[in-house]
């Protein structure tokens, strides 16, 4: 299993890219606006710029097939190492599986999105031929019902094709980096996770000491009454 870097802010991609443990990154159009992005292709551009050969998706904005087809034939053609990200749902419920299958058969490569209950991930790989494509399973989404997420990735991976690769998408905590590793082949990490996978193996009661001290540290200059 691999990890990509969660995020649309381009000085935290230039900060982290460099990482040998870190094998792309992954956008989408919420994280692009909370980064200040007004214009997609300069900003495009400009993650191209920094991350070499590694691998990158890119969404698409449109919600109708026409505008969302146009944009993707556009966005594949910014990289060979771009994948073009295709919500699973219009914003009206309906699926998208007719567009994700011309795609497919244009040769687009695709990391179908926002994939979350079991239903419409095996749809959406029925669509899909044995193409380069990625699965993006949203387990975060999935754990927040109360749902166990790790069960619909390894799901996922089972009856995937064999050209595509599941990811784990919109992690919570570093356990789920530990668990995802059994079950798929890529995780998205944002970079304060990405910052903890450095505690690994850390000693429980040092980290408990540790914690005590920040919380009596964090309470001097508070009056007592």
């Amino acid at each position: 299993m691999v990890i990509f870097l969660d995020t649309g802010d381009l000085s935290q991609i230039e900060k982290y890219i460099g990482r040998d443990s870190i094998h792309g990154v992954t956008t989408n159009p919420s994280l692009i606006r909370s980064a200040g992005v007004t214009n997609y292709r300069s900003y495009a551009k400009s993650v191209l710029g920094m991350i070499g050969d590694k691998d990158v998706s890119f969404e698409v904005l449109a919600d109708d097939d026409e505008t969302m087809q146009r944009q993707a034939i556009e966005i594949a053609s910014w990289g060979k190492n771009v994948y073009v990200k295709i919500p699973c749902y219009h914003t009206d419920g309906t699926l998208t599986e007719p567009l994700i299958r011309k795609l497919d058969s244009s040769g687009v490569r695709m990391n179908v999105t926002a994939l979350l209950d079991t239903k419409t991930i095996r749809n959406t790989i029925m669509t899909l031929t044995n193409n380069d494509h990625i699965l993006s399973v949203f387990a975060g989404r999935i754990a927040d019902t109360g749902m166990r997420a790790n069960a619909t990735v390894e799901y996922t991976s089972k009856i995937k094709k064999s050209a595509h690769r599941v990811l784990w998408a919109s992690a919570r905590q570093v356990y789920d980096y530990y668990l995802a590793q059994k079950v798929c082949d890529i995780i998205t990490l944002s970079p304060a996770l990405i910052d903890k996978l450095m505690l690994q193996g850390k000693s429980l009661r040092k980290y408990s000491v540790e914690t005590c001290q920040q919380f009596h540290r964090d309470g001097q200059g508070i009056e007592f009454g």
